[in-house]
C-alpha cells in the first residue's frame, strides 16, 4: 500500500477517529484543551478520509477489501470493502464532519463547566466511526454491528441534554423506532444468509428466489425508511433531531439519514438487483407522500429546528422518489434514465447533506445565542448577528433550490429523470410520474416559503424577547464551519460539471451505463453548461448574466436620476406613539393560510384565554394553536394504546413469577427451532 493510496488513506481515517477518541478520553480534566486536540484530530480524519475518498473516484481504481481483524468467532471479522459508492458517501461524511468540527470548537465552549465534555466527545467520535463502518463494511455482519452502534450512539447523543423531559420523550421514541428498523434489516440479513451460506456483501444473490427477495425488499424498504425518516415511519425525526445538540443534528440530518439510501442501493439496486419495477412503485409513492407532508409541516413549524427536520422529511421524499426511478427504469430495461436518476438522487444526497448541515449549524448559532429555539421569539437578528444572518441566508437559498446554488442542479437533474422515464402505453406509470412531478413542484415553492418564513421571522423586524434583544455574533470558529458548506453549495451550484465528472464512474459500476452527458464549454470559459435531454443549465453563466443586467441597470437609473438627497421618516404605525414588536408579522400568521387550504392533512387545535372580568374589555386574550400530527393520533396512538391493552392482558400470563413456568417456555422454544430446523 502506497502512503496516498485510498487504502493507506483509509486505514489511517480510522486510527486517527481512534485517536480521537483516546484523547478525549485522557483530556478529560482540561476541558478546553480537550475540545483543540479532539475536535482537530477529527477535522484531520474528515480531510484523511476524503482524500481516500477523492483518489479513489478520481483515478478510478477497482474495488479492494482489507481485512483490519481477523476473528477466531465466525463472521466477527472486520472486513472492509471499498467501491464507488462506499468512496461517496465517504466523501460526503468527511467533509461535513470537517466542518462540524471546526463548528465544535467553538459551539462547545458553552458546555465547559457545565457538562459532561470528555462523554459528548467520545460519542461524537464514536457515531462518525459506526457510519464510516456501514459505509466500508464489506460483510452483512459488521454492517448490522455498525448500523446498531450508529443507533445506540446516536440515542445517548439525542439525550445529551436530558433535563428537559421532551428530550428525554424524543429519545425514546427514537431509540424505539430504530432498535424496529435494526430488527428487520437482521431479518433481511439471515434471509440473505439462509439462501447463500455468506454475509459477504458482493456475493451473488442469483440463488435467492424471486418470493424471497420480495419479502426482502419489503424489510428492506421499512428497516431503511424508519432510519431515513420517510413518512410515515417518521414520527421519531422531527422529536429528535430538535432536542440534540446543533452539532448532531447536523450530521443526523446531513449524513445520518443517508445510511437509509446507502442501504437501499446497495441491497436492492447492487447486491438484489433490482428485481421488480413495482418495488420503485412502492418507493415512488412512499417519495411522494413523505416529500408532500415533510414539508406541509416544516411550514407550519415555529421550532426552528423541528422545522429543519421537518424539511429533512421531505428531502428523504425526493431521495426515496430518485431511487424509485432507478429501480423502475433498471427493472424495465431502461439504463439510460436509471443512469439518470441515479445521478440526480446521488447529487441530491451530496448538497442536501452540505446546505442542510449549514442550517443546521445556523439554528445552532441562534440556539447559542439566544437560548430559544421559538421562532415568535426570536426577530432583528441580522443587526445582531450579521455574519450568522448572511451564512443562514445561503443555506436557505440553496434548500429553497435558488440560482446558483446547489439545491438547483440536483432538483433540475431530478425533474429531467421524471420527464425522460415516461413510457408510451403505460398510463399507470404516466400518470404516477405527472402526480411525481407535481408534487416535487409543490414541495419546491412551500420550501421556499418555509425558508422565507424562517429567516424572515428570525433575522428581519424587531426583537420580540430579551433573548432576541440581547443577542451576539457566535464565535468565528463556529462561523466558519458554517462558511465552508454555504461555500461548498454555491461552489458546486456554479459548475454542477465538478460533481457529475466525480459520480459518473460510480453511476457506471452500478448500472453498467455512464450518463449520457454531452457537455460543451471549457475550463477556461467557467461556463461548464451542462446538458440532458436536449435541455442544458449554466448557473455560472446565469449568474455572470444577473450581475451585468444588475450593474448596467444601476448605472442607468444613476445617469438619468443626477443628484439626489436622503430622506429620512419613521415607519407608518396607524397612529400608535410607537412601533412594537407585536405590530409585526408573525411566523403563525405567515403560515395560517397553508393552514387552511391544507386543513384536511393538518389538524390544529384552538385555545382562547381571556383574562378579567369583562367580556368585551378583557385585560389580555391570550391565543393558542396547537397543531397535531395526523398520522399520530390517528395511527400511532391507537396502536401504542392496543399493545399496551394486550400486553397488560398477556403479562399475567407470561409474567407468572413461577419458575417452572420459565422453564416450560424455554423447553417449548428449544423444541421449536429443532423442528425448524428439521423440516429445513
Amino acid at each position: 500500500m502506497g502512503m496516498f493510496e485510498s487504502d493507506s488513506l483509509l486505514c489511517l481515517t480510522i486510527i486517527i477517529y481512534m485517536t480521537a477518541a483516546l484523547v478525549a478520553l485522557v483530556f478529560s480534566g482540561q476541558q478546553r484543551i480537550s475540545i483543540l486536540l479532539t475536535q482537530g484530530l477529527c477535522m484531520l480524519a474528515g480531510l484523511s478520509g476524503a482524500a481516500s475518498a477523492l483518489v479513489f473516484l478520481l483515478s478510478k481504481e477497482e474495488a479492494f477489501h482489507l481485512n483490519l481483524f481477523s476473528s477466531p468467532i465466525p463472521f466477527l471479522s472486520v472486513d472492509i470493502a471499498f467501491d464507488g459508492l462506499a468512496a461517496f458517501f465517504l466523501l460526503v461524511l468527511s467533509m461535513l464532519v470537517f466542518c462540524v468540527s471546526l463548528y465544535s470548537i467553538g459551539y462547545l465552549s458553552h458546555y465547559i463547566g457545565n457538562r459532561n465534555v470528555c462523554a459528548y466527545q467520545i460519542l461524537y467520535v464514536l457515531f462518525i466511526l459506526s457510519m464510516l463502518l456501514v459505509f466500508v463494511a464489506g460483510n452483512g455482519i459488521l454492517f448490522f454491528m455498525a448500523w446498531e452502534a450508529m443507533a445506540i450512539v446516536s440515542y445517548f447523543l439525542v439525550v445529551f441534554e436530558s433535563e428537559n423531559p421532551e428530550t428525554r420523550k424524543a429519545g425514546l421514541i427514537y431509540i424505539v423506532m430504530t432498535n424496529v428498523s435494526a430488527a428487520l434489516v437482521l431479518v433481511a440479513l439471515m434471509l440473505m444468509y439462509q439462501y447463500t451460506g455468506s454475509f459477504d456483501l458482493s456475493h451473488s444473490a442469483e440463488q435467492i428466489p424471486g418470493n424471497i427477495k420480495n419479502v426482502m425488499f419489503v424489510l428492506f424498504l421499512i428497516g431503511f425508511g424508519t432510519k431515513g425518516g420517510i413518512a410515515p415511519l417518521h414520527v421519531w425525526l422531527p422529536r429528535a433531531h430538535p432536542a440534540a445538540p446543533g452539532p448532531i443534528s447536523a450530521l443526523m440530518s446531513g449524513i445520518m439519514i443517508k445510511t437509509a439510501i446507502y442501504g437501499l442501493l446497495r441491497f436492492l439496486l447492487d447486491y438484489l438487483g433490482a428485481g421488480h419495477a413495482w418495488w420503485g412503485y412502492v418507493l415512488l409513492a412512499l417519495g411522494i407522500f413523505s416529500a408532500v407532508m415533510g414539508v406541509l409541516y416544516a411550514f407550519i413549524s415555529k421550532n426552528i429546528k423541528r422545522m429543519l427536520a421537518h424539511s429533512s422529511v421531505e428531502n428523504m421524499g425526493i431521495l426515496f422518489i430518485g431511487v424509485g426511478i432507478v429501480l423502475v427504469s433498471a427493472a424495465g430495461g431502461a439504463k439510460e434514465v436509471a443512469a439518470l436518476a441515479l445521478m440526480a438522487t446521488l447529487l441530491h444526497c451530496f448538497f442536501h447533506a452540505i446546505y442542510k448541515g449549514s442550517l443546521f449549524l445556523s439554528v445552532g448559532s441562534i440556539h447559542f445565542a439566544t437560548h430559544t429555539k421559538n421562532m415568535e421569539e426570536l426577530g432583528g437578528l441580522i443587526k445582531r448577528m450579521p455574519v450568522t444572518a448572511v451564512l443562514c441566508l445561503g443555506g436557505a437559498l440553496s434548500i429553497a433550490a435558488i440560482v446558483p446554488f446547489s439545491g438547483f442542479v440536483s432538483e433540475w437533474l431530478m425533474y429531467q429523470s421524471i420527464f425522460s422515464s415516461f413510457v408510451l402505453g403505460q398510463a399507470g406509470l404516466n400518470i404516477l410520474l405527472i402526480i411525481t412531478a407535481a408534487a416535487l413542484a409543490m414541495a419546491a415553492a412551500l420550501s421556499a416559503g418555509s425558508m422565507i418564513k424562517l429567516y424572515g421571522i428570525s433575522f428581519l423586524g424587531r426583537p420580540r424577547s430579551s433573548f432576541a434583544e440581547s443577542a451576539v455574533e457566535v464565535p468565528k470558529a463556529m462561523n466558519a464551519g458554517i462558511g465552508i458548506l454555504v461555500s461548498l453549495s454555491l461552489l458546486f451550484g456554479l459548475f454542477p460539471r465538478i460533481a457529475v465528472n466525480l459520480l459518473n464512474g460510480i453511476v457506471s459500476d452500478l448500472l453498467g451505463v455512464p450518463i449520457k452527458d454531452q457537455l460543451t464549454g471549457n475550463v477556461l470559459l467557467v461556463s461548464f453548461p451542462l446538458h440532458i435531454n436536449q435541455n442544458a443549465i449554466s448557473p455560472a453563466l446565469a449568474l455572470g448574466l444577473c450581475v451585468v443586467v444588475v450593474l448596467l441597470t444601476l448605472l442607468f437609473l444613476r445617469g438619468i436620476g443626477g443628484k439626489y438627497s436622503q430622506r429620512i421618516y419613521g415607519t407608518w404605525d396607524c397612529g400608535f406613539k410607537a412601533l412594537t414588536p407585536r405590530m409585526q408579522y408573525s411566523g403563525r400568521a405567515f403560515s395560517k393560510p397553508i393552514k387552511i387550504v391544507f386543513r384536511m392533512f393538518i389538524k390544529s387545535t384552538r385555545e382562547l384565554k381571556l383574562v378579567g372580568d369583562a367580556v368585551y374589555h378583557p385585560e389580555s386574550i391570550e391565543y393558542n394553536v396547537k397543531t397535531e400530527s395526523a398520522l399520530e393520533k390517528n395511527v400511532y396512538l391507537p396502536f401504542i394504546r392496543g399493545v399496551s391493552a394486550l400486553s397488560e392482558k398477556l403479562k399475567f400470563m407470561i409474567q407468572t413469577g413461577s419458575v417452572h413456568a420459565y422453564l416450560l417456555y424455554i423447553f417449548a422454544a428449544v423444541l421449536v427451532l429443532m423442528l425448524y430446523n428439521r423440516v429445513n
